[in-house]
C-alpha cells in the first residue's frame, strides 16, 4: 500500500447522553448559534433535529442530528483535515452541551475512513484478495463468478486498561477498484463528565481512531507491498 497517497473520505462523531427532551425553543436556539456553519434545520421526528448543509458541486455533507440520546456530527464525501474536522465539531459540541444542559457522555463512537492506493497493483482486489489474504486465482474458480470487491475485517476488543474497541475494514473501494477503502469505527466506553476541558478528552479519543487507522494499520498493510 502506498501510504503518501492516503486521503479523507469521511469523519463522524456520535456520543450517546442520558436521554433527555429538548424543547423546541432550545433547539432554535442552538440552530441561531450554528447557522453560519450549517444552512438548514429540518424536524424530521419528536424530539429530532437535523442541522445539516450539502455542498452541490462537490456533494460534500455537513450534518448534526441532536436526538434526546445522542449527538451526532458528521462530514462525508470531505474534502477537509481531520484538523478541520474537529475544529467545527468542538464548536459545535461546546454550544450544544452549553445551550441542551447535556451532563455526561457515556459512550462515544468515532468513525473515520480513508481511501489510499496499493504501490504496486493497479488493482486493489489483487492487492486486498491475493497479497493480504493469500488467495490464489486457481481455487478461486469454483466461484464461477467474477468476484467485484473484497476486503478484511478486524475487531480489536476492550483491554483491562484499555476501555475501547476498534472495528477496522480494509476494502476495494467499489466505485474506484484502484484505490483502498479503509475505515475504523471506534468505540470509548468509559463516560465522560461534562465539566473542565472535557473537549480535549474527545479530541484525544478522536485523535486515536484516526492515528491506528492512518499509522497501524497502513503499516500493517505495507507490509503486503513485496
Amino acid at each position: 500500500m502506498n501510504k503518501e497517497s492516503i486521503i479523507p473520505l469521511s469523519f463522524i462523531i456520535e456520543l450517546l447522553n442520558p436521554p433527555m427532551r429538548h424543547p423546541i425553543e432550545s433547539t432554535n436556539k442552538l440552530f441561531n448559534e450554528l447557522k453560519d456553519t450549517y444552512s438548514n434545520c429540518t424536524r424530521p421526528a419528536d424530539n429530532i433535529t437535523e442541522f445539516f448543509s450539502i455542498d452541490r458541486n462537490t456533494q460534500e455533507q455537513n450534518r448534526c442530528i441532536v436526538r434526546g440520546d445522542k449527538i451526532m456530527i458528521s462530514n462525508l464525501f470531505t474534502s477537509c483535515t481531520l484538523e478541520s474536522f474537529w475544529k467545527t465539531s468542538s464548536d459545535v459540541l461546546k454550544k450544544a452541551v452549553k445551550i441542551l444542559q447535556i451532563p455526561l457522555f457515556f459512550f462515544r463512537q468515532y468513525t473515520v475512513r480513508l481511501t489510499a492506493t496499493p504501490l504496486k497493483e493497479k488493482d486493489s482486489r489483487r492487492f486486498l484478495g491475493n497479497r493480504v489474504c493469500g488467495f490464489e486465482d486457481l481455487k478461486l474458480k469454483c466461484l464461477a463468478r467474477p468476484i467485484h470487491g473484497c476486503g478484511i475485517r478486524l475487531v480489536f476488543p476492550p483491554l483491562r486498561d484499555n476501555q475501547s474497541e476498534y472495528i477496522i475494514r480494509a476494502e476495494s473501494l467499489l466505485k474506484d477498484i484502484s484505490r483502498i477503502f479503509l475505515e475504523n469505527q471506534a468505540r470509548f466506553l468509559v463516560p465522560i463528565q461534562l465539566q473542565g476541558d472535557y473537549l480535549a478528552n474527545i479530541k484525544e479519543e478522536l485523535d486515536k481512531t484516526y492515528s491506528f487507522l492512518r499509522e497501524n494499520i497502513s503499516d500493517f498493510l505495507i507490509q503486503y507491498n513485496e
